[in-house]
């Protein structure tokens, strides 16, 4: 979708100087989608109207209600109507028949606001479900690591133009752009880089995930079920974020004001030589 799609342009004024200015803003659009699956509504997600596939399969996967993208047998995205003339995009998904009581057991009807990426789960176990420590052996170059964050602003076109934008970039170890996503979401950011990953069947073996926002449990599982063995966060983690990302296996570094902090699993850090 282009860029002008996805900003909408509102006067305002400034105040300065005991003076009201008047001023013409790009403000990011905000869309509600639903995600219907096996014609069962399922999820409510407000996000930035564009790569909304990609967005849809990284969640459904990430969500735990499906391993592998052979599960996913259709996903069809379209306008609907809502009983109220609410304009909606609708994601409709048919999974393989297997995962039937498992999309019983998760099906909340929940909304998830584009600061929310646990929004509907009861406990901690509907979050690591299905999970699995990574096993990537790759080892990454710190000094390829340190200047990814320069990197990233290059692909923050709507942050640039709104202000409100989050991005999640993939890299390869040698610091070579694999996929780029913008969102209102950090979350959905990420999982439109999984859906990418996933529909592309990229390996993650020796994959970096640098993420605008901030590294908090939520993203860590999302990272931890895809396979990225390293994670850079341009703020400070959560502790529960250094937690996950210890027990999964994932490299969580903080880059915020150029900090290069290493939070997990350092000894994927090429040179490392410590514990």
């Amino acid at each position: 979708m282009p860029h002008n799609k996805l900003s909408k342009a509102f006067r305002s004024f400034t105040y300065s100087k005991d003076t009201f200015l008047p001023q013409t803003r790009d403000l990011l659009v905000e869309s509600p989608l639903e995600i219907v699956i096996n014609r069962e509504k399922h999820i409510l997600i407000m996000y930035t109207p564009e790569m909304t596939k990609e967005l849809v399969i990284g969640f459904v996967f990430t969500d735990g209600l499906v391993s592998d993208i052979a599960e996913i047998e259709e996903c069809v995205i379209s306008q609907a109507e809502k009983e109220d003339g609410c304009q909606v995009i609708e994601a409709k998904v048919s999974i393989s028949s297997r995962n039937s009581d498992l999309l019983s057991s998760k099906s909340a009807k929940r909304i998830s606001y584009s600061s929310c990426g646990i929004c509907g789960k009861e406990n901690y176990y509907d979050l690591s479900q299905g999970l699995n420590r990574v096993k990537s052996r790759h080892r990454f170059s710190m000094e390829i690591l340190k200047k990814l964050p320069e990197k990233l602003k290059m692909f923050q076109p709507l942050y640039r133009r709104t202000g409100g934008a989050h991005a999640a970039i993939l890299f390869d170890s040698t610091g070579k752009t694999v996929f780029h996503c913008e969102d209102m979401g950090r979350h959905n950011a990420l999982d439109k880089v999984i859906g990418l990953t996933l529909i592309n069947g990229i390996s993650t073996d020796d994959k970096v995930l640098v993420s605008s926002g901030r590294a908090s449990l939520e993203m860590i599982l999302k990272t931890t079920r895809i396979g990225f063995p390293v994670f850079v966060a341009m703020s400070r983690p959560t502790s529960s974020a250094v937690e996950a990302a210890k027990f999964y296996n994932i490299t969580l570094i903080d880059m915020a004001q150029h900090s290069n902090r290493i939070y997990s699993h350092a000894r994927r850090i090429a040179g490392f030589e410590g514990k």
